[in-house]
């Protein structure tokens, strides 16, 4: 109702003004322009401002702008190609940081082949630790076997220890070294010792190249005392060789006061006849070999061994043998069918 009172009014005041005024006349267009210019605000200025070509371009968005941003951002949060490659693995750090093929090769390498061989018998010591070729035709003797010639020129005392395993066959002597076969056929001075005198030619015949040099009864004294029971040719030197036995019949216990007493008495003899041996007889050493059938026993004698004073012990070369597979020469047995 107002709208229409306003536009009665402005249509009347041009209709005055026209008549009354000189200028061109009102056109329909102009009273309606009027019209739009006089409504409250709100009404024709908003419909006009919100479809006016030059306002609403302003407010969209720039085409170039859009493709410009998009296209920026884009290519901003994209992977950079030159950063992609730097973060993936790098084909030489998977090469380095992966097993070197040399390297998984030497440390496989040096692992087992190296423990095979450190754990595995070593060549020099295997002859101690199981038979060797039988140096005899009674069986093999393993230990301290070619160890003694090294002794002839250490002014000290040694102790060695070897086994003799015999085959198991009967004794037959024609099977003995033929120097062997001198002490066990010739003449004794007595005693119960044609076996392990027979026996000791034989290792040392198979261990050290021995030659007999002379037996008990040919060998010469400047004086009464102690003899020594045979004497051998070694390494170009000549030996004394005493021979005697760690054993008590059919005791079985053995200690190591036993032992004391026996190196004790068997040694004063080889200081006594190495004092009274002539000059044509003369050696450089004795050699004091025992015989027994207890390794436990060899033990203790070695044990009392150590105990003993140097001065008996002079340069006295000590030879231990256990005897394993048969009992004939500690017992002294072995000519017994002879």
């Amino acid at each position: 109702m107002r709208k229409t009172t306003w536009a009665m009014i402005a249509a009347l005041a041009l209709t005055i003004s026209a008549c009354g005024d000189e200028g061109p006349s009102a056109t329909p267009a102009d009273a309606a322009d009027a019209a739009a210019d006089t409504a409250p605000d709100g009404q024709g200025d908003a419909s006009s401002d919100s479809e006016d070509p030059d306002t609403v371009p302003d407010t969209a968005p720039d085409p170039d702008t859009a493709t410009d941003t998009a296209t920026d951002t884009a290519s901003d949060t994209a992977p950079d190609p030159d950063t992609a490659p730097d973060t993936a693995t790098d084909p030489d750090t998977a090469a380095d940081t992966a097993t070197d093929p040399d390297t998984a090769t030497d440390t496989a390498m040096d692992t087992t082949p190296d423990t095979a061989t450190d754990t595995a018998l070593d060549p020099d010591t295997a002859p101690d630790t199981g038979p060797p070729e039988p140096p005899t035709a009674f069986g093999t003797i393993t230990g301290a076997c070619g160890a003694l010639a090294a002794e002839l020129d250490n002014p000290d005392p040694s102790f060695h220890l070897n086994n003799f395993h015999f085959d198991g066959d009967p004794f037959d002597p024609a099977d003995l070294d033929p120097d062997a076969f001198v002490l066990f056929d010739g003449p004794n001075a007595g005693g119960s010792s044609k076996c392990s005198e027979t026996f000791s030619m034989e290792v040392l015949d198979a261990c050290e190249a021995a030659d007999l040099y002379k037996t008990e009864t040919e060998i010469t004294y400047t004086a009464q005392g102690s003899i020594t029971d045979y004497a051998v040719w070694m390494a170009g030197e000549r030996v004394g060789v005493s021979v005697s036995r760690a054993y008590k019949g059919p005791i079985l216990v053995y200690t190591v006061e036993d032992a004391t007493t026996l190196l004790t008495k068997k040694l004063e003899g080889v200081n006594e006849s190495s004092a009274n041996v002539s000059d044509d007889d003369v050696w450089v050493k004795q050699i004091l070999h025992i015989w027994t059938l207890n390794a436990e026993w060899a033990v203790l004698v070695e044990q009392a061994w150590d105990e003993l004073d140097p001065a008996l012990k002079a340069d006295t070369i000590v030879l231990m043998s256990v005897e394993l597979g048969s009992d004939f020469v500690t017992t002294d047995s072995c000519d017994d069918a002879f």
